[in-house]
């Protein structure tokens, strides 16, 4: 009997042993993989390995999201954007692109549900999604970049296109979804104090000419001048809307083919000379300009002339409805319209 219950107890602490044995194997499995599940959630490094030592390499920049999809490639002249005629891309938007992508680093690990995707902001903006897909290729078409990121309230995210794998992430990018970002479009850029003539054919109503007559003031000249200012300032504006208008965008002259709607010839108190045919055509409203000397043997002059048509001579700039408008306003809107005589009813006939 003593025999018999030893055998028992000891069949049972083998039991408890082998039981206590397979508990621990369990929890050591269990803490080696919420260990490893630890580590792949608090991923760290950077976001694109090695990418400082091979962006040398890029030669091609596609953009794509639901507002524009836009190519940027290297050639002989550097590096412009294919879908503006080969239009410059500003280098300081460029590097910002470059060290931002080289500076992003992991954070956790995010969502792999692709139905979750578009909580995040990395929908495939290919298939209508609401993410920037940013790809850079080598020469030979290998993608050196390849992601689709998403920036919303709460935060900042990517994921490869062909994985599902959501990543928090940190740094910071230039604005992708614009494509006027990248370019450089100011028409004119010198101090307006240097307009001292100004000659405007509006689409409608007659030519004027605006005439400096001190250093923030212009009058109206030739026929004009028996008209009443609204004020010096709505004459001085007008004079020098030409500098401070804002191109919203880009083409090739020789695409913007319709005839000019309005005029303005632009004269500086040094002599340069500055013609702009204000265009409207289904695309939008667009300024053409062209520059020369007058006199042609100012050489100063000339010099400036060149390296502008240099500049402007190539392209056709867009501009918003309104700047088109305040451009070359008819001159019946920065007058004063006279009143018209009260007009005393007849007597009563009795």
């Amino acid at each position: 009997m003593t025999i018999a219950l030893n055998e028992v107890r000891g069949a049972r602490a083998l039991a408890l042993c082998a039981a206590a044995a397979a508990i621990a194997g369990v929890a050591a499995i269990t803490v080696t993989l919420d260990a490893r599940a630890l580590r792949e959630n608090t991923l760290s490094g950077p976001v694109v390995p090695n990418l400082a030592a091979r962006i040398g390499d890029a030669q091609k920049i596609t953009i794509q999201s639901a507002e524009a999809t836009y190519r940027i490639q290297h050639g002989q002249r550097g590096w412009a954007m294919r879908d503006r005629g080969d239009f410059p891309v500003n280098p300081a938007r460029l590097a910002q692109l470059t060290h931002g992508l080289q500076d992003l680093r992991f954070v956790r690990r995010m969502t792999s549900d692709p139905q979750k995707h578009a909580r995040l902001g990395v929908d495939d903006p290919r298939q209508g999604g609401q993410g920037v897909l940013v790809q850079i290729e080598d020469g030979r078409s290998a993608f050196l970049v390849n992601l689709i990121l998403g920036v919303q309230p709460n935060g900042f995210y990517a994921r490869r296109p062909d994985e599902d794998q959501v990543w928090a992430v940190d740094g910071e990018l230039p604005p992708l979804r614009d494509a006027s970002t990248w370019l450089d479009l100011r028409m004119l850029d010198f101090a307006p104090e240097r307009v001292s003539r100004v000659e405007i054919v509006p689409s409608e109503g007659e030519p004027y000419i605006l005439e400096r007559e001190g250093p923030t003031n212009f009058r109206f000249e030739g026929r004009a001048a028996r008209l009443q200012p609204l004020s010096p300032a709505t004459l001085a504006g007008t004079a020098q809307r030409l500098i401070d208008a804002q191109p919203i965008d880009v083409a090739p002259a020789p695409a913007i083919s319709a005839p000019p709607v309005a005029r303005i010839r632009m004269r500086t108190s040094d002599g340069l000379l500055i013609d702009a045919d204000l265009v409207r055509d289904d695309s939008g409203r667009w300024v053409k300009l062209i520059a020369r000397a007058d006199p042609p043997e100012n050489a100063e002059a000339q010099a400036q002339a060149d390296g502008l048509n240099a500049r402007l001579g190539p392209w056709a700039y867009r501009v918003s409805e309104t700047d088109f408008a305040a451009l070359a306003p008819p001159v019946g809107t920065l007058t004063v319209q006279p009143q018209a005589s009260p007009v005393t009813p007849a007597p009563l006939q009795p």
